[in-house]
């Protein structure tokens, strides 16, 4: 644990609403986000700063999560943060009825995939397929850069997420051998790891989408 100077009380009362644990945390010692705080907060796998200053919205926000966004004010940011170096699996799924790739995450992929409607489960019109599966030590950070490198081909259509309905954050109209090119690419320039690597490659003929970039 790196926490050095003692949380508040106000402090303490945060991180407990929103189920961060003080492992994750590192304390800033009255800095402002700098790529030096960034890369110390990498360096020691911590997700958020405390005791962090320069708040544009509120001067009394202190903690920071490492694209210097004051969570505080942004608090739907704290759950993906917090995933940055959670063991799970990240997974490459395709529709062919929508002519789309999905990139997501999970903690097991048998429950995940099941919600999703991947493989012969046609309710509600779906028939995602699971292409691909790994497994990764640092999950958000794999969803993160995923998100980043696909960002151009990132759809705006919908997607059900067990009986919910979401804003297709995680569909890209692209192939899938351009988002194994990303999986590939973080392996390379990355350095991630990833394990227990599952690919139906007798399927993956049939999701060579084009690869369409989202208009501006």
């Amino acid at each position: 644990m790196t926490i050095k100077t003692p949380l508040t009380k106000e402090q303490k009362d945060f991180i407990k609403k929103h189920k961060i644990t003080e492992d994750l945390l590192l304390d800033a010692n009255g800095e402002g986000m700098s790529d030096t705080l960034k890369q110390s907060m990498l360096d020691a796998q911590k997700v958020l700063a405390y005791n962090a200053t320069g708040a544009d919205e509120n001067p009394e926000y202190n903690f920071v999560d490492t694209d210097g966004i004051f969570v505080q004010g942004d608090t739907d940011k704290i759950p993906f943060a917090a995933r940055t170096y959670k063991t799970g699996y990240i997974y490459i799924a395709g529709s062919m009825n929508r002519h789309m790739i999905k990139v997501g995450s999970c903690n097991e992929t048998g429950d995940r995939i099941k919600s999703l409607n991947i493989s012969s489960s046609k309710t509600s019109g779906e028939d995602w397929e699971l292409l691909l599966q790994a497994k990764t030590t640092t999950l958000g950070k794999v969803e993160r850069l995923f998100q980043q490198k696909l960002s151009d081909y990132k759809s705006a259509a919908q997607f059900e997420k067990g009986s919910k309905i979401q804003n297709g954050g995680e569909l890209y109209r692209c192939s899938y051998n351009k988002a194994r090119d990303v999986m590939n690419a973080l392996v390379e320039e990355e350095g991630i790891e990833f394990t227990q690597i599952s690919e139906k490659k007798h399927l993956l003929s049939e999701f060579q989408f084009k690869n369409l970039k989202a208009k501006v």
